[in-house]
């Protein structure tokens, strides 16, 4: 009798992927593996199921079967369910009968791998078959340690030394802590945390950043608001700011009004390659106790110089 293709035998397309071609094996062999199913022709079923496999897993044995079809070197040599038994009797020493024993730890080979996806792990007898299941390791639980920075430690990143008690041992570790964390960041250290199981659990290092002074943040901008004098506003000056990276001068024009935003590129926040810019925001301030001589001299500059900045915005 002619040989299906085995395209046909598993059901599959001839555009099939690899994981369409494992997933209608397993579902195939779990429905007739002998040891499963007791009816009539499921052995030689079963048999033609693993033959196909065996070719189109293959990536050179599926190539040839496309272009030669059943003829193809290496296509076709497999027997049926009994041959496949005795390969494998073959290859466990040979002469004596399989026994249940055989199955257990086989490692790798067909029937380690049949097996394996067969019964999860579990061989045709009940007992442990494929490959030999290692119980995976314990692992210890994640900790958490809270730590509060300053503003410039969080925007510029620092290094902490931490005093933990792990278990019955108490141990200093020095914690890095990148540029640009915010406030409720958490910081991952593998390894450092609870050690009672066979793999340490990761330590997490929950960040509170202590608002600064003057400096606002938004993003990886900051912010500082710079008072200027009305008469520094009108005429322009050069004012000395601070920024997280030390001090510089800063020339404001003249006729700058208060909500100005003047930038200074750079002196943001840094995070990885990236960096933000300050933004010095003027606040013009305003003299008081003016006597009269000082409120005629201001008509009289105001008469000079008409103003109002309400004029065309809407209301």
């Amino acid at each position: 009798m002619a040989k299906r293709d085995y395209y046909e035998v598993l059901g599959v397309p001839k555009s099939a992927s690899a994981d369409d071609v494992k997933k209608a094996h397993r579902r195939l062999a779990r429905k007739l593996h002998p040891d499963v199913n007791k009816e009539a022709g499921a052995s030689a079923k079963f048999a033609e199921v693993q033959e196909a496999y065996d070719v189109l897993s293959d990536v050179d044995k599926r190539k040839k079967y496309d272009q030669f079809g059943h003829a193809a070197a290496g296509v076709g040599g497999g027997g049926g369910a009994d041959d496949m038994y005795e390969q494998f009797r073959r290859q466990q020493g040979g002469g004596r009968s399989v026994r249940p024993e055989d199955f257990e730890g086989a490692e790798g080979g067909q029937f380690g791998d049949v097996f394996d996806q067969l019964f999860g792990g579990r061989g045709p007898f009940g007992r442990a078959g494929g490959r030999k299941r290692h119980p995976e390791p314990t692992r210890g639980t994640d900790i958490e340690h809270p730590v509060t920075l300053t503003f410039e430690q969080a925007a510029r990143g620092t290094s902490l030394p931490l005093r933990l008690s792990l278990g019955n041992t108490t141990e200093t570790i020095d914690v890095k802590v990148p540029a640009g964390v915010k406030d409720g960041s958490r910081v991952r250290v593998r390894g450092k945390g609870d050690r009672s199981g066979g793999t340490p659990g990761d330590l997490f290092i929950v960040v509170s950043v202590t608002p600064h002074a003057f400096y606002k943040r938004s993003g990886l901008d900051v912010t500082l608001d710079v008072p200027l004098s009305v008469y520094e506003g009108l005429l322009g000056t050069r004012v000395t700011v601070p920024t997280l990276d030390g001090q510089l001068t800063l020339t404001i024009p003249p006729g700058t009004g208060s909500g100005a935003k003047l930038r200074i590129k750079g002196r943001g926040i840094k995070r990885g390659e990236e960096v933000g810019d300050q933004f010095c925001v003027i606040k013009i301030v305003l003299p008081k106790g003016l006597g009269e001589a000082d409120k005629q001299f201001i008509t009289e500059m105001q008469a000079r110089h008409p103003l109002n900045p309400r004029e065309n915005i809407g209301w």
